[in-house]
């Protein structure tokens, strides 16, 4: 009976921890101390909070090599000098596959200018994910992370989550969840200030 006692405490402490762990991280090395807050009444959305990394701390996102859907690798170094949108996703989460027509409108208006969308396909073979972006006819950058080390570099608990970084490779906000576009356009709009 004391040994059963003692094992529920222990679970119960490890579970509290976890979920404030959980809760009270941002991003990789950093904390947020000032937010925008925005309205929108699509896909359900509403008083979202959009968590802001203040000017005077520099968050530089990790770098990363991966593969897209051709064999083509591409590493986020790459793009520094553009608005990057990185978003972490899997072809069999439900939140996931209800963002994707918002991120693909979000870059048919956006797909002249210097933000580029990237996405990260995390854990599944490139068959599958080819399969279900080729179905979609998805045309933004899609990346394969087999091992899913990309996504542990960037603490990656839940999905979709998203990285929204300036020309300098800063990580400047955070989100996890599924996003409608308005809520995207106003993450990036951070990105100029």
């Amino acid at each position: 009976m004391k040994k059963a006692l003692i094992a529920a405490i222990v679970a119960v402490a490890l579970i509290v921890f976890s979920v404030y762990t959980m809760y009270n991280s941002e991003s990789p090395n950093s904390k947020t101390d000032s937010s925008i807050s925005i309205t929108s009444d699509k896909n359900n959305a509403s008083n979202q909070t959009i968590e802001v990394t203040p000017n005077n701390i520099k968050t530089k996102a990790i770098d990363f090599n991966l593969k897209d859907l051709n064999g083509n690798e591409l590493s986020l170094s790459d793009l520094k000098g553009k608005k990057v949108f990185l978003n972490f996703w899997a072809t069999w989460c439900p939140p996931c596959k209800a963002e994707m027509p918002e991120i693909e409108k979000l870059y048919q208006e956006t797909k002249d200018s210097d933000l580029v969308i990237v996405s990260v396909e995390i854990g599944e073979p490139l068959n599958t994910v080819k399969s279900f972006i080729d179905s979609n006819k998805y045309n933004f950058k899609v990346l394969i992370d087999p091992d899913q080390s990309v996504a542990t570099k960037y603490n990656i608990t839940s999905i979709p989550t998203s990285y929204f970084i300036d020309k300098d490779g800063n990580i400047v906000s955070k989100h996890v969840g599924g996003m409608n576009i308005d809520q995207m356009k106003a993450y990036i709009k951070t990105l100029d200030k």
